[in-house]
């Protein structure tokens, strides 16, 4: 599978939780290709191995067997400092938003800066106020969380995960927290958003709600991907 050129390239990945008679696979046979500016859900069963399979291109977990390379960097084998450099690399969003009561939006969006070391705290305040104005929250940058809705919380993680230029998004349930209206602004924004600035996203999810997002729909089932397909 060529890879250079491809931000996810996936063949053969496998994986399992516990060992000897614990051990249970969660994971087999992957294979999958991401392109750049491409949007892909993940759907699926619970238990499918969906969160699992994104930790890993995420490198948030070791890889077990298989090859998975990531914007470059081949995950197997790889040492923690080289998943380390690589998720600096990607920006994360998570059903809860995850952000930090005691900071305003405009605070926690200039965090995900703060390992630019040629950037300073002013530079970056500002380039996270440019973000919350591009997700529509100019206006509530310096209100904490908990003054904010939660479908604008999800905007303020949006812009957290996009402010630092990230070669890869990657969003687990995006919208499961959220009603209808603001799931769905919530997930065209961050489509118009990547594909402006033609960043693939790789977006898991059970809601029904947002396929039409998709440039292509995975199916998993019992840790196996069980159709793929463009979406018309």
């Amino acid at each position: 599978m060529a890879s250079a050129n491809v931000p996810v390239a996936i063949e053969g990945l496998a994986y399992a939780y516990g060992e000897g008679e614990l051990r249970r696979p969660v994971l087999r046979d992957i294979n999958l290709s991401i392109h750049a500016g491409e949007i892909v859900l993940l759907t699926g069963p619970s238990g499918s191995g969906k969160t699992t399979l994104l930790t890993l291109i995420g490198a948030l977990r070791a890889m077990q067997e298989g090859q998975c390379t990531v914007l470059g960097q081949q995950l197997l084998g790889a040492t923690e400092d080289q998943r380390v450099l690589l998720r600096r690399r990607i920006g994360y969003i998570f059903q809860q938003h995850n952000l930090l009561g005691f900071l305003t939006a405009r605070q926690n969006v200039a965090m995900s800066l703060e390992l630019d070391p040629g950037s300073t705290e002013a530079e970056r305040l500002a380039r996270a106020g440019a973000m919350l104005e591009a997700v529509g929250l100019a206006d509530r940058a310096d209100a904490p969380p908990s003054q904010l809705s939660g479908g604008q919380r999800q905007r303020v993680a949006v812009a957290r995960a996009l402010a630092g230029t990230p070669g890869l998004i990657l969003a687990d349930e995006p919208t499961a927290a959220l009603d209808r209206v603001s799931g769905q602004e919530v997930v065209h924004l961050l489509r118009d958003l990547a594909r402006s600035r033609g960043v693939p996203i790789l977006l898991v999810t059970h809601d029904p709600r947002i396929l039409d997002i998709a440039d292509r729909i995975i199916e998993m089932e019992d840790g196996r991907i069980t159709s793929g397909q463009p979406v018309d």
